[in-house]
């Protein structure tokens, strides 16, 4: 996770990393990540943020298939979804400010849909016009 081999400089620069995840608490145990985990198995965020279900055929796009085949190859493997997991449930990436106004949104349109580390880092880096204020 490009995410965690920057996770110093992202913190240097004033930010915390919040992952959101659909998954409950049970499954995000074993897991062992630097960041705070936000289990929201009713998607709530994702409703709140805008974030969309997909379709199975984005499963077969060259750049998700290209995304899976990487991963495996690095000795990542997908994990299984649990029950009741929502495999279609599309994410995104936010910077918000310390204030909750969101200052950069990305949304997935497919799983291998984000932006790049370096592109999170600039909206970090520059001053912007802020989008919104996140309750």
């Amino acid at each position: 996770m490009e995410v965690q081999k920057r996770h110093d400089e992202i913190r240097q620069l004033g930010a915390t990393v919040l992952i959101v995840t659909p998954s409950t608490p049970e499954s995000v145990r074993a897991v062992k990540l630097p960041f705070e985990v936000f289990c929201d198995p009713d998607r709530v965020a994702y409703r709140y943020f805008g974030l969309e279900r997909g379709g199975v055929s984005m499963f077969f796009s060259l750049r998700v298939l290209g995304r899976y085949i990487r991963m495996i190859v690095s000795g990542l493997w997908p994990r299984r979804p649990e029950a009741g997991e929502d495999v279609y449930q599309l994410g995104g990436d936010f910077v918000l400010s310390a204030e909750r106004r969101l200052l950069f949104a990305y949304r997935s349109h497919d799983p291998a849909d984000r932006p790049t580390v370096e592109e999170l880092i600039q909206q970090l880096s520059v001053p912007t016009e802020p989008a919104g204020v996140v309750p």
